[in-house]
């Protein structure tokens, strides 16, 4: 049946069963939050972020993710806090995500160091309507105690770790994921750990283009999944590139941003994923968009002019 993904059939094959692998955005290089709490605060700006990702188009049941986070530095804290919630949608599959994040920074050679924990819940839910395939009328796995019966749901704790290190042009992040492991004994769930590496450059060619190469790599130790991406940005104002996932897909990205007099900057980005896989056959693409906005409490200086008639 074409509107059941094949995961869900691998989801529900064994009792007990771990979950699947985490989200993914094309445009992760404007996240890291949500998977890295070491990055909060550490932009030294106060930054908000928003993305939706829209994954194999027009295949019913097909992933559906909205990311929200917000992050600012504090001074008396000695770090940055930050607040990450994600909605994912997976065919009868719901998943909510909501994190706290505290980052410790500290000065290491050029750059920072954000050192961070967070905290949170995970709210996973199924919407058990069964439809055989061959008749298109509902039925009842009553054989299967690894299948809910009715409607069920579940929520665990939800703790992450992870290092930030920025410079001007260098960014590295590694971290980890779902610690505990915690387990929805309703759902025959267990959410089990992942772990992240990212890493990034801004290579000035010249003073109007900028060279931005980046990767991710995300793997839960049963499977790996790398993004590699290249982007060039124009006088600070558009950039144009592409994100290639291996084996999987590759997406052309675009954007722009705006940078304001009082030193805020606005990013808006779109990318359109093709899927290279099998599956793309079944589908009509992958959407990808990204909303960003940063900006200071402390507005820059302002500077006076006077004339002298002295001085000419």
């Amino acid at each position: 049946m074409k509107k059941i993904l094949i995961a869900l059939i691998l989801l529900f094959g064994a009792h007990n069963i771990n979950a699947q692998q985490d989200y993914q955005f094309t445009h992760y290089m404007f996240d890291n939050l949500s998977f890295n709490p070491g990055y909060a605060g550490i932009t030294q700006s106060i930054c908000g972020t928003v993305l939706f990702r829209q994954q194999w188009a027009g295949f019913d049941g097909s992933p559906t993710t909205a990311l929200i986070n917000v992050h600012a530095p504090v001074q008396a804290l000695r770090g940055g806090i930050g607040l990450s919630y994600l909605n994912d949608q997976l065919g009868f599959e719901k998943n909510n995500i909501a994190c706290l994040s505290y980052s410790y920074h500290m000065s290491v050679g050029v750059g920072e160091l954000g050192i961070g924990l967070s905290a949170g819940i995970i709210q996973k839910s199924f919407d058990a309507t069964w439809i055989t395939p061959d008749q298109g009328t509902a039925f009842v796995p009553a054989d299967d105690n690894s299948i809910p019966i009715n409607n069920a749901s579940g929520v665990v704790p939800d703790f992450n770790l992870g290092l930030f290190y920025k410079t001007n042009q260098l960014f590295l992040g590694v971290s980890t994921t779902h610690l505990g492991g915690f387990e929805m004994d309703d759902l025959n769930v267990k959410n089990v750990h992942h772990y992240w590496i990212t890493g990034g450059y801004n290579y000035d060619i010249n003073p109007d283009w900028r060279l931005r190469p980046s990767l991710l790599i995300k793997s839960d130790a049963a499977s790996t999944i790398m993004d590699l991406n290249v982007n060039v940005l124009y006088k600070s104002m558009i950039w144009a590139g592409a994100t290639y996932r291996l084996g999987d897909a590759i997406a052309p990205m675009m954007g722009y941003q705006h940078s304001f007099d009082d030193g805020a900057t606005l990013r808006i980005g779109y990318s359109y994923g093709i899927t290279t896989s099998d599956l793309g056959n079944y589908n009509n693409g992958t959407h990808d968009i990204m909303l960003n906005y940063c900006f200071n409490l402390d507005k820059p200086p302002v500077l006076q002019k006077s004339k002298n008639p002295r001085f000419l």
